[in-house]
């Protein structure tokens, strides 16, 4: 039955196709409102992957700069000298930043080490990345605690970094290891 259905509506469509009749406004209208529905599908399915892509992408650069921030603070902790807190504050004597060398955030929310920048710009795509508050860092038992958010700027995508490095340049002996 179904074989009969398909039969007549091919013939049916060879005879309006090699006719002189042509489509009726009808048809035509059908037509274009179906092409009109797949254009928005498509145009709906475009716009759902760019928006996928670009929140992909957002979220590996805000991991690769939390990790790079994370790289940049551990090399720097890691030789610090000098190890003072006061007043919750901590500060150090840094080869890399000075002498009383503290992290605070710029205008931008972009780290800073001793009033200098601990990565350009470019880093955090030239402000659409910042961190959402100084680092928290705490200094026990000659080993540093660093913990630190890293957001994109006016949206939800953030990653987080926490770590603990010990002071290489300390007074006192690397702790034995288990």
């Amino acid at each position: 039955m179904r074989g009969e259905q398909v039969g007549r509506f091919r013939r049916k469509l060879k005879r309006k196709l090699h006719g002189q009749g042509g489509f009726t406004l009808v048809e035509m209208l059908c037509a274009a409102v179906v092409l009109m529905f797949l254009g928005l599908m498509l145009n709906i399915g475009i716009v759902m992957a760019v928006r996928n892509y670009y929140d992909v992408t957002a979220a590996s650069e805000v991991e690769l700069l939390a990790s790079t921030l994370s790289n940049a603070l551990m090399d720097d902790l890691r030789y610090a000298r000098d190890v003072k807190t006061s007043g919750g504050e901590l500060s150090y004597n840094s080869d890399s930043y000075g002498e009383e060398c503290r992290f605070t955030l710029d205008s931008a929310n972009q780290l800073l080490a001793g009033g200098n920048r601990v990565l350009p710009p470019g880093a955090y795509r030239n402000g659409k990345y910042q961190l959402a508050a100084s680092p928290e860092i705490s200094y026990a038992d000659e080993c540093f605690a660093v913990k630190f958010k890293v957001q994109e700027k006016g949206g939800e995508i953030f990653a987080e970094a926490a770590f603990s490095v010990y002071c290489l340049n300390s007074a006192a002996p690397p702790p034995a290891e288990p």
